[in-house]
């Protein structure tokens, strides 16, 4: 059994068919054919059956697919520490994470990994489902890092707290102007309001449990994913993690601070092996831009401005040191140290 071999099935089963998987591995369709024959062959046993037009795994091939990875992985991983000894150049990091987080935080880490390591791929699965699907994706290999906002306590699986983000009260344009900020709970009282079925519905039943104040749900949405729209659209109020709100107040929205101030965790989910070159980068960057987003936070709010001020101001000058750090990549003698970021400004 070659290398090569369990990669082409696994491009198989991630592609869904043959030609998909060829076209994927730049081989052509008879050649993966074959592969696939000669691996069922020399393990005697059949991993796919054709339904229609597509394949799907046998149960020996579903047994297969975790180790499968894994063995891939293990190479990947031997390979990328070889290059970590001139930088890495070349690699792939594969990340789980679930959907109340995909448009905020995770945006901002891919763009800013990718700025830092040009020569990675990153692969996202994103996850719906609850800590048991979690921990699913990370042992059959198909994420090595999730993101999550709900800690995970299985054996075999490492669990860290990658840090706090805040949670903001945003506005469609015009409503609500005589609104303080931070607004006090209270007056949020009969507040219409679009409500994702993730956090956003977890956190209002927490303010009705410890306030007995009443917002009226008057959207209800599967993800977070399209909140913004729907605010300055004027269909409602929603709460929203920071970094989402601020996308929302750049497309019109107005944002308030919540009194009491109120955080959401987040939770980095990985096997307890030794993870790859790569993955491991991706989980220093998103601690690193969190730590960064709190000082530079800290310090604006320290010169007395607000903290939604001090955090509209922190997004786009840390937003900025990561552009700049892009552009010079790209150019011969950057003045910026590999790997580092100025943010002072």
């Amino acid at each position: 059994m070659k290398v090569h071999e369990l990669e082409c099935f696994l491009a198989v089963v991630d592609h869904g068919s043959i030609t998909r998987a060829a076209s994927a591995l730049y081989l052509a369709q008879p050649s993966v054919s074959q592969i696939i024959r000669r691996l069922e062959a020399e393990l005697s046993i059949e991993l796919f059956r054709r339904v229609g037009r597509g394949l799907v795994l046998t149960p020996a091939g579903e047994a297969l697919v975790g180790p499968a990875r894994q063995v891939v992985r293990d190479l990947q991983h031997a390979r990328q520490v070889a290059d970590e000894y001139r930088g890495l150049e070349r690699g792939r990091v594969d990340l789980a994470i679930s959907a109340s987080l995909t448009s905020n935080f995770l945006a901002a880490w891919v763009g800013h990994f990718r700025r830092k390591h040009p020569g990675l791929t990153v692969r996202i699965t994103q996850h719906h489902g609850d800590t048991d699907d979690i921990v699913a994706l990370i042992r059959s290999g198909e994420a090595e890092l999730a993101y999550t906002v709900s800690p995970v306590s299985r054996q075999g699986i490492d669990c860290v707290h990658v840090g706090d983000g805040e949670v903001v009260l945003a506005l469609p344009p015009g409503w609500r102007t005589e609104f303080p900020d931070p607004v006090p709970i209270r007056m949020l009282d009969g507040l219409p309001m679009v409500v994702d079925r993730g956090f956003g519905r977890s956190y209002l039943q927490s303010i009705r449990d410890a306030t007995g104040v009443e917002p009226t749900v008057v959207v209800d949405v599967s993800e977070s994913a399209g909140l913004v729209h729907l605010i300055v659209a004027g269909a409602g109020a929603a709460f929203l993690p920071m970094r989402q709100a601020l996308d929302a107040r750049r497309r019109g929205a107005n944002l308030r601070m919540i009194d009491p101030l109120a955080l959401r965790p987040i939770y980095a989910i990985m096997p307890s092996s030794p993870m790859s070159a790569p993955a491991r980068k991706f989980l220093e960057l998103s601690r690193e831009n969190l730590d960064r987003w709190r000082r530079a936070v800290a310090r604006r709010t320290g010169q007395g401005r607000s903290l939604l001020e001090a955090s509209v101001e922190a997004d786009s000058v840390i937003e900025a040191a990561y552009q700049r750090l892009g552009e010079e990549k790209a150019e011969p003698g950057n003045r910026t140290p590999a790997g580092q970021v100025d943010a002072r400004r």
